[in-house]
C-alpha cells in the first residue's frame, strides 16, 4: 500500500511517499505527478524517508519523472532516503544522476523559513 500526497510551497511542490513503492502503485503515482507538473513549479521536491520498499517498475516511474522534469525545466530532488531507497539508489548508481539531499539541506535551500 502506498500513501502519496503533496505540498505547495510558493514554486516549491513537496511530494511525499509513504509505504511500498511497486508495479501496482506507479499508475498513481504517474497520475499525481501529472498533475503536479501541469502547475509548472520550479522545484519538485520527492520526500523519501517514509518509503519502506521499492522495486523496479518504482525505479523506472522515477527516472521517467526525471526526464520529464527536465524537459520541463522543473529542478527534481530527492531527499531525506530511507535506508532502502538509499541502498537501492547506491546499487543502481542513481546519485549520478539523481539530485539527492537531506532534508535540512533541502529545506534550507528551498523552503526557508516554511
Amino acid at each position: 500500500m502506498i500513501d502519496i500526497n503533496f505540498k505547495e510551497y510558493n514554486n516549491v511542490i513537496v511530494l511525499s511517499i509513504k509505504g511500498e513503492f511497486y508495479i501496482e502503485s506507479v499508475e498513481i503515482a504517474e497520475k499525481i505527478w501529472n498533475d503536479l507538473v501541469s502547475k509548472r513549479p520550479g522545484v519538485i521536491g520527492i520526500n523519501c524517508s517514509a518509503i519502506k520498499f521499492i522495486d523496479s517498475s518504482a525505479i523506472g516511474v522515477l527516472v521517467k519523472f526525471l526526464n520529464n522534469a527536465m524537459k520541463l525545466k522543473i529542478e527534481l530532488i530527492f531527499y531525506d532516503l530511507s535506508e532502502t531507497v538509499s541502498a537501492v539508489f547506491k546499487t543502481a548508481k542513481l546519485g549520478n544522476f539523481f539530485r539527492i539531499m537531506n532534508r535540512s539541506q533541502f529545506e534550507s535551500e528551498f523552503l526557508p523559513g516554511a
